[in-house]
């Protein structure tokens, strides 16, 4: 089958559009546009790994995080992103092993937390409920669940790297509703009616 197109209907089209278009250059644009993206709102956890890492490090770490997601089902891999210039980076250079733990919308003050920077992260720790994964990896006990995951590859991109994770245990919690990040505030999912 063969189909025709109107190349003046076509042309209207595209200059009738509602969006401003921008060179993948502008960064101020690229952000703008990432705002929008409303993302579940996470915090990774690690155990460093004591042969690989300095020792003014601590053992047990976190970072927030909304560049998450499910890769796979079969078999289970996850993928977390860190900027390379940011300590998050750092901490998954230390580990083998990390875990994604999937923040409650009564969980913003955690998320705040571990977005700090923090010279002795430790302190994060203080006020906070968590126990051991299999691996040692802290899981947030109050969180919706957590994926327990061992890093599959680690692939450079641009100013950020992607960690590749096998998941090797799997931590569900309460079914409540999750803490989302939409244009730079946290915010619920609301049923669509």
């Amino acid at each position: 089958m063969c189909h025709s197109f109107d190349t003046r209907a076509e042309s209207a089209l595209l200059t009738v559009s509602r969006f401003e278009t921008h060179p993948t250059t502008d960064d101020l644009a690229y952000r703008r546009l990432a705002r929008v993206w409303a993302a579940s709102v996470t915090v990774v956890t690690v155990r460093r790994d004591a042969a690989r890492v300095a020792e003014d490090r601590p053992p047990r770490d976190g970072f927030t995080a909304t560049a998450f997601l499910t890769v796979s089902i079969a078999p289970p891999i996850v993928l977390v992103s860190a900027a390379n210039a940011t300590s998050a980076f750092a901490m998954l250079q230390d580990t083998a092993h990390f875990a994604v733990n999937l923040l409650a919308v009564s969980q913003r003050e955690v998320a705040d937390a571990f977005a700090r920077p923090h010279a002795d992260r430790s302190s994060v720790w203080d006020a906070r409920a968590w126990s051991p994964d299999p691996d040692g990896v802290p899981i947030l006990t109050d969180a919706l669940g957590a994926f327990s995951a061992r890093v599959r590859q680690v692939v450079a991109a641009g100013d950020h790297t992607l960690v590749l994770g096998d998941v090797t245990a799997l931590h569900l919690g309460t079914d409540t509703a999750p803490l989302v990040y939409h244009n730079r505030s946290y915010g619920r999912v609301a049923p669509h009616e």
